[in-house]
């Protein structure tokens, strides 16, 4: 395994890389780090070149001072891995990340897999964005510890979490959120969004797309699923059962069998 750091306008990127083949980039979502993608990591090291890495303000990667870009950090990664093209999965916020990392640069991305993305200009139900502005509130009032564990039994976050009968599944949710490093460690408002938004920009898209989504998401994550199924020229969606925000986690064989299969897919139209 080869792990480093990358810098960035601002700061570095930390990142783990290993395996030889086809490059599969994996993109974590909010509250969660690179460690999140763990199995998947494992099973596709055998057949291609997989990297993981922290989005800027979590895990190992250097807290924001100042306004970044997502997508130029993501750029920054490919670039100083001598990579090419590479397939891209993202995860709720890194599905956004990983959009318009591909309307940016359409020409190094062989296929694109969401699970429970977001996407940027799709405006949040007002419930669901004073929760997630609530969280800062929490740090600064009680502490990041304790603002941590009432995220975690918050009843409107328990989407997120899988069920308690998956012991496995919400035992390693659990602990990735509960790194200090992982939750709101710096203001939404640095990260800069590219635009023209990507809801607006959806049919420029050409490559392969796979979308995953859970059967019991947010109703507001499962809409936005089927916006983009709808709006995307070249995607599938497939909707695992029993499964909330992280599928991957829940039931990683089923996620990953259905990975398998869609890498297999011709990329020319």
């Amino acid at each position: 395994m080869n792990e480093g750091f990358i810098d960035v306008t601002g700061g570095a990127l930390f990142y783990e890389c290993y395996g030889d083949g086809e490059p599969i980039v994996f993109i974590h979502g909010n509250f969660n780090d690179h460690q999140i993608w763990e199995e998947q990591m494992r099973a596709f090291s055998a057949n291609n070149y997989v990297i993981s890495y922290d989005l800027r303000g979590y895990g190992h990667s250097d807290t924001p001072r100042i306004s970044f870009s997502n997508v130029e950090d993501l750029k920054l990664l490919i670039d100083a891995l001598g990579l090419i093209k590479v397939n891209l999965v993202g995860s709720s916020m890194g599905g956004s990340v990983a959009i318009d990392f591909t309307l940016a640069y359409p020409e190094r991305v062989q296929r694109l897999v969401l699970a429970a993305p977001s996407i940027s200009g799709r405006n949040y139900p007002v419930s669901m964005l004073w929760q997630g502005i609530k969280q800062h509130f929490q740090v600064r009032l009680n502490g990041r510890e304790r603002a941590i564990e009432a995220f975690i039994t918050n009843p409107f976050w328990q989407y997120y979490f899988p069920a308690s009968n998956k012991e496995e599944a919400w035992k390693k949710t659990v602990a990735n959120v509960r790194k200090p490093v992982n939750f709101c460690r710096f203001s939404p408002s640095l990260s800069r969004v590219s635009k023209p938004y990507a809801i607006n920009r959806l049919k420029e898209l050409y490559q392969p797309v796979l979308i995953i989504i859970g059967e019991l998401d947010h109703p507001f994550n499962r809409e936005t699923a089927e916006f983009l199924q709808t709006e995307m020229n070249r995607s599938i969606t497939i909707v695992m059962q029993g499964c909330g925000h992280l599928p991957f986690i829940e039931e990683p064989k089923i996620f990953n069998f259905n990975l398998t299969e869609f890498l297999a897919t011709e990329t020319t139209a």
